[in-house]
Parts: C-alpha cells; structure tokens; sequence
C-alpha cells in the first residue's frame, strides 16, 4: 500500500499539519522536529503530493523553459544548468521547445499558464510582444534572452555579441587577415541582426574588407551552402560563422573545394559548443557560457518570484575569444 502523510506522522510522532509544514516549507519548524520528520520521510520511502503540494504554498512548483530548438547543440548546457537550479530549490521544469515558430511559442506559453507556473524562461531568439503582455499581465515572472526591456515580472539576459566578435576579428586582424567573409543567420533573428551588425562595425572599425555577409539557417547544411555562395562571389583568407554550427559546415565546404584550414583559409565560429573543440582542425570560437545562462535564467526567475515584487533585472553574460587550430597568419598573395 502507498505510504500516507498520517504514516509519515505517526513514525515522526508528530501531526499531519507538521509534517506538511516541513515538506512545503510553509512554516517554521524546530529543527529536531523537522530531522525526524525527514528521517520518516526516507524511512518510509514517502513521495509528496505534488498537487496537494501546490493548493498548500499557493502555487505550483513547476517553471517553464522555453528553447528555439532542442536538437540545437547551443541548449542542452542551460536546459541542464536551470533544472540544476530548479531542483536544489525543490522545483521542477517543464521543457518546450518551439523550433522557431511564433504560434508555438504562443501555445507553449498558453499551456504553461494553464498550468499556473510562478515562473517562465523564455530562451528563444524571437519573442512576439503579446507574449511579454500575456504573461505580465497573470504576475508571471519571465526571463527573456536579448528582449531588450526590464519592468515588472519581466527579467532581461543580455549576451554581450560585440564583446566577442571584436576580439574574433581583433585576432584575425593581428594575424595579417583583412579581406573576412561573415556567414550570418536568419536575417528575422535580432540575435542574428546583432551579430551581424557587430561585424560590420567592428570591420570597418578595423579598417579591414568584408565580404558577404551571406545569410544562413544557422545549421551545418545552411553553412556549407552559405560557405559556396560566399566563396563563389569573393576571395577571403578568413570566414566567420554567427555560430558554430555555420562555421563547421564553412570547414566541411572548404575541404570539399581543395581549401586547407588553416593554412589556405582561417575559420571562425561562435557559440563554442562541445563539437567545436573536436572538428579537423579544432574550431577558434568565441565562447557563450551557456551554463551561466541556465543558472541565471533560473536566479532571475527566483529573485522576482521571491522578492514579492516582481522588480526585474538586467543580467549582462560576458563573450570571450577562444583560439584554437582553425585560425593562422593570412596566407601570402
């Protein structure tokens, strides 16, 4: 038979009220008695109610994630760091994944306010404005990536592009490269539009030639075909991908045209996701920590949830260049 709160009562002798008040920690409990409550607890191998555990702190114990594309290498870091975070703070999360549609992503975000969660992330790269209002207006504290406002029940991440790509193009710059070809992403993507804005500006800062950019899908397929159009119209000694994915497919086509990395070629990427550190040659990225992302879109979550106020906040993560074998001194004419 299932073991009932009274049996986890009755072992810890003490009432059902207590042994409540210690699992939903809704109460102050004298840490003895709160020991044996536990000590019950795993004698009797008891599992809680989860919704009785919800009508008892007045909410659920359930948050939202919300990621672009799950099959992207770019995700698994944060979605593992935020349930890290969820559980040490006896939390769940709920995973969804939208593939870079809008409607789904309005439909994931009906569902999780179905569900009554106190808190959602929002890890995409496109957030319709109706989503923001949605949940702002329900007091659901959310978390965006690079949505560009802070208010009340709305969080902010901030990755700082630009840092990174500097110093990408700082480096190729010092290695004697000045005609780059850039591989961006899908031009609807403002994350896609920084980046690419980033490289522009700093180009041209660099008093260096760009060529391109050609616009991709951010995949390994969309790289190599991007890597062609680009090769085909111009003569580069480096190219940059908007992430790495890009970057790898650029590796693949410049094997198949006869092109050696990086003695012919200097490729670079962005992201550092775990397969850049393994392609032939190892990819030179710039690095997101994308563990620090998990971790803050779950902190961001906790603040406004328990804060009481709802205030949100803008939380920066820093950029850095990683250098690895795909970069080399530009190639003599």
């Amino acid at each position: 038979m299932a073991v009932s709160i009274k049996d986890v009562a009755a072992r810890a002798g003490v009432s059902t009220a207590t042994v409540s008040h210690v699992l939903n920690q809704t109460r102050n409990t004298k840490p003895a008695t709160r020991q044996r409550v536990l000590e019950a607890v795993a004698e009797l191998g008891y599992s809680q109610n989860l919704s009785a555990r919800n009508l008892a702190v007045g909410r659920s114990s359930l948050l939202g994630l919300i990621l672009s594309d799950i099959r992207n290498p770019f995700f698994p870091e944060i979605t593992s760091a935020f349930q890290d975070q969820a559980l040490l703070h006896h939390m769940e999360a709920l995973v969804l994944n939208t593939n870079y549609d809008t409607q789904r992503t309005l439909d994931s975000v009906k569902r999780l306010v179905g569900l009554q969660v106190p808190g959602v992330a929002v890890v995409t790269s496109q957030v319709d404005p109706s989503i923001s209002e949605m949940l702002q207006e329900r007091k659901i504290a959310a978390v965006y990536l690079d949505l560009g406002r802070v208010d009340r029940y709305i969080a902010n991440i901030t990755v700082q592009y630009e840092q990174g790509i500097a110093e990408a193009l700082e480096h190729l710059a010092s290695l004697g490269h000045r005609r780059i070809g850039f591989l961006g992403g899908p031009a609807h993507l403002p994350s896609s539009d920084r980046r690419k804005q980033a490289f522009l500006d700093t180009a041209r800062q660099l008093g260096l030639e760009p060529c391109g950019p050609v616009t991709s899908d951010f995949t390994v397929k969309g790289g190599y075909y991007a890597c062609s159009k680009l090769l085909s119209s111009f003569r580069p000694t480096a190219i940059f991908g908007g992430n790495d994915l890009t970057a790898i497919g650029a590796l693949h086509c410049a094997f198949d045209r006869g092109l050696r990395v990086p003695e012919q070629l200097s490729v670079v990427g962005f992201d550092d996701i775990t397969f850049a550190e393994y392609t032939q040659p190892a990819l030179t990225t710039v690095l997101i920590p994308r563990q620090d992302i998990g971790r803050t879109a779950f902190q961001a979550l906790w603040h406004m949830i328990s804060s009481g106020d709802g205030e949100g906040r803008e939380y920066p993560v820093a950029t850095r260049l990683i250098v690895r074998q795909s970069t080399a001194p530009a190639p003599q004419p």
